[in-house]
């Protein structure tokens, strides 16, 4: 971890407070590999601890 003040600053980004792990993408991909997920299209998936409903989660804002 090269700064500890950026990753202080990118935590306070993300309302799960951490970063994901590789294990936690490839279980959602591993969920949508079977037969009955086969009518699915297109999808976006958003993997990332809630980041994208950034700024103002935490405040309501």
């Amino acid at each position: 971890m090269a700064n500890l003040g950026n990753y202080a600053d990118l935590m306070k980004l993300i309302p799960y407070k951490r970063i994901g792990a590789t294990e936690e993408i490839g279980r959602t991909a591993v969920r949508l590999a079977p037969d009955f997920t086969d009518y699915i299209v297109a999808a976006m998936i958003y993997i990332d601890g809630g980041i994208t409903l950034y700024p103002g989660f935490e405040t309501g804002a």
